[in-house]
């Protein structure tokens, strides 16, 4: 990859429950540095056969503690301590999220040693604005637990990811930074049964208001996918991200 693109390798685009896609997960690189931005339930094997080697991943973010987003980073880091990982690991989340991993870590430990044989280096979203050759800043969306979105910048260059929840003032400032915005969209239209989600019209109109960017949906309600799909058929700012799909920021 060009040492001046930003790349994205779409691992999962699913819902929680979704039977047909993984957990929403993608890996940001820049340079020989990857990023692994969430690690759910499901999606801890799609991201071992993308990226086998056990020392490919320098850094997780975490957005927040729901299974399908945090459940995957212990069975992922087993599988590295049996393939012999090297580097250590550094992992990026809130404080509070960090006390929730550390708990998910040593469960899942149980058993299986003494301690990790690799580093892990933990960094603060409160205290940190850059993490390897990133720059990166967040903001909180609306969720039913704490979220922080990420912006992450590259040779001037933007990507996004919502994680999961409502746009707010303060995430819809950040999105200005990016060239494109990963957004969870959970239904086409606002539910109060749902209010902790973003919906189709929310983007749209966000993505109207921002003419230069480009907005890919993810953790999508698996009964209404289809009807979003047809919906956004023509639309060439706003379309539903796919798993597997690798995308250079140039």
């Amino acid at each position: 990859m060009n040492s001046d693109h930003l790349r994205i390798d779409v691992l999962g685009v699913g819902e929680a429950f979704d039977p047909n896609f993984e957990n929403s997960s993608v890996v940001v690189s820049a340079g020989d540095f990857r990023l692994l931005i969430d690690c759910g339930a499901t999606a801890a094997g799609r991201l071992m056969a993308k990226f086998p080697d056990p020392d490919a991943i320098d850094a997780i973010y975490f957005t927040h503690m729901h299974p399908d987003h945090v459940f995957g980073l212990v069975p992922v880091m087993l599988n590295w301590r049996d393939d012999g990982r090297s580097k250590p690991l550094r992992i990026l989340c809130s404080p509070q999220l960090r006390t929730h991993l550390e708990k998910l870590m040593e469960l899942g430990f149980t058993g299986l040693g003494s301690a990790w044989p690799f580093t892990i280096i933990w960094h603060s979203i409160a205290e940190t604005n850059s993490i390897g050759p990133f720059e990166c800043r967040f903001a909180r969306s609306d969720h039913s637990v704490q979220n922080h979105s990420i912006l992450l910048r590259y040779a001037d260059k933007g990507f996004a990811y919502s994680g999961d929840g409502n746009v707010t003032a303060e995430t819809a400032a950040l999105f200005t930074g990016a060239d494109l915005v990963f957004q969870e969209t959970y239904l086409i239209k606002h539910d109060p049964q749902h209010a902790a989600h973003c919906d189709l019209e929310t983007v749209l109109k966000l993505a109207s208001d921002m003419p230069g960017a480009r907005f890919w949906l993810y953790h999508i309600k698996r009964n209404v996918r289809a009807e979003m799909a047809q919906m956004l058929r023509r639309n060439e700012q706003v379309r539903i991200a796919a798993p597997g799909e690798v995308i250079e920021i140039r």
